[in-house]
């Protein structure tokens, strides 16, 4: 039989008589009860297996595909400058304005293979895609974490991580064997993130419970 105390600022806030191997966490549980009659709580919801909002397989490559097809010939572009200095005026190429419009957008196509082909190769996520998705969440002010799905191989998710740790975001993988799936989000110190939740009582899949007791 074990006893472990849990002490906070000199002071004993919980206790748990058991084995050793459980003990620890008896009195982590005892503790946190204690705490949440007097102290804010944040949850983290992503614990609890309902996870909203996954960005899938097939969304990355339909993000970056129509990304792609957003990036229009700007003015400040050299080949749209030559294009003026020609007599376009924009619209459609060609005397009467009958050609295209929309620059040609490039897509990935595969060699033809029969039996034997590798389909997780051919349905591979490129770097780019990824990077693409992680980039535009960086330069924007969105406080909600990027929770990408299941399906994505090990190499995928390393390729994820560290494309976050290129652009200052934090990112973790949870859950084990096919249920794992990973999350990248901003770097907050809890102190703002406490701030916030207090303003706004839910920031991405955090939530703040207030003290269950005066």
């Amino acid at each position: 039989r074990w006893k472990c105390k849990v002490i906070l600022e000199s002071e004993v806030i919980a206790e748990a008589v058991g084995v050793k191997k459980t003990v620890k966490y008896e009195a982590a549980g005892e503790a946190v009860k204690t705490l949440k009659k007097t102290q804010p709580t944040v949850i983290n919801n992503l614990k609890k297996g309902a996870i909203e909002d996954v960005i899938s397989r097939n969304e990355i490559q339909g993000r970056s595909a129509e990304e792609a097809y957003k990036q229009q010939i700007k003015e400040d572009n050299i080949g749209n400058q030559l294009l003026r200095k020609m007599g376009w005026t924009g619209g459609g190429l060609g005397k009467s304005g009958e050609g295209i419009r929309e620059p040609i957008s490039v897509k990935e196509q595969h060699k033809r293979e029969g039996l034997g082909l590798d389909v997780e190769r051919v349905n591979k996520i490129a770097k780019r895609d990824i990077e693409q998705i992680i980039r535009n969440y960086a330069r924007s002010e969105s406080h909600t974490d990027l929770t990408f799905s299941t399906e994505l191989t090990n190499d995928e998710r390393k390729q994820i991580h560290q494309i976050a740790q290129k652009y200052g975001l934090k990112s973790k993988s949870h859950g084990v064997g096919h249920d794992r799936y990973l999350v990248v989000g901003r770097k907050r110190r809890k102190e703002d993130l406490l701030d916030q939740l207090k303003q706004e009582g839910q920031v991405g899949h955090y939530e703040l419970v207030m003290p269950q007791a005066n």
